[in-house]
């Protein structure tokens, strides 16, 4: 049986000791100190025991096995808080939720939102994170012709603010907060507007008397495919404008109904 211990005193002056899970026990180098390192005083060591609880011997731990030890153990306790933390977010929040709120990350941030064919350059795909650094961007198609991804800019933190709409409620407790499930759906409409008056002012398509610049409008929107997390996308905010309405509109007659009551006892 082996225990972890370290060097209380070395055994040149007298008998060693060991302290070991809170006992002391006393240890001799011969035929029981079996590194090349010698003891000292805070050294720590593995400790072989009998089964009547005499030392059989001693190995110094290395270093490197100490702080491997310690890494195991910190992560261990991260991760022990780290799922204290999730408890009590499914706690708060809800699974569905949670689950609804990973889909649209995916949906935004992972899986294509819009498929491009380019000549030359085939098929291009693009999330909907891409989207708005081409919207960011001065030139959108140029920007799709040269397959760049630019910066979200503004249109990135408004994305980062409608995803953190449908749990708004949680830190802020007015009833309002509640439609901040809309957020991300009206974000994904402001978002599609936003493409297509871009598309439309490349072509010039307003101030174009011969039609030209309709038809190659026409062209480039063939071009373009939606793809599944623009689907997705969708399914998700709607469930998040769903939930959030149903509860404002609830939470709103609550409160008619709670303020209309002392008017009844006053008549």
């Amino acid at each position: 049986m082996t225990k972890r211990g370290k060097v209380l005193r070395d055994p040149h002056a007298g008998p060693g000791l060991l302290m070991v899970e809170g006992q002391q026990h006393q240890f001799t180098l011969e035929g029981v100190w079996k590194s090349e390192a010698p003891p000292r005083p805070g050294l720590p060591v593995d400790v072989e025991f009998d089964q009547g609880g005499q030392v059989l011997g001693i190995t110094v731990v290395a270093e490197s096995q100490i702080a491997k030890e310690q890494a195991e153990a910190a992560m261990a306790a991260a991760r022990e808080k780290g799922s204290q933390w999730l408890g009590k977010i499914v706690a708060i929040v809800g699974v569905p939720k949670l689950v609804a709120g990973g889909l649209l990350i995916i949906g935004w941030f992972f899986l294509s939102t819009v498929t491009v064919q380019l000549p030359f350059l085939g098929k291009l795909e693009y999330t909907f994170w891409q989207i708005l650094g081409f919207l960011n961007a001065s030139n959108v198609l140029e920007s799709l012709e040269r397959n760049s991804h630019p910066s979200t800019g503004i249109y990135g933190f408004f994305c980062i603010v409608a995803l953190a709409g449908p749990f708004v409620q949680y830190v802020w407790k007015d009833k309002r907060a509640l439609l901040g499930g809309l957020a991300p759906l009206v974000f994904m409409v402001i978002v599609g507007i936003a493409v297509r008056s871009s598309i439309q002012s490349a072509f010039g398509t307003g101030n174009d008397a011969t039609g030209l610049g309709q038809q190659m409008q026409e062209e480039a929107m063939k071009a373009i495919s939606l793809g599944m997390g623009v689907y997705l996308s969708i399914l998700v905010s709607l469930y998040f404008a769903g939930i959030g309405t149903m509860k404002f509109l609830a939470a709103k007659g609550s409160a008619t109904e709670a303020y209309k009551k002392p008017e009844r006892a006053a008549a």
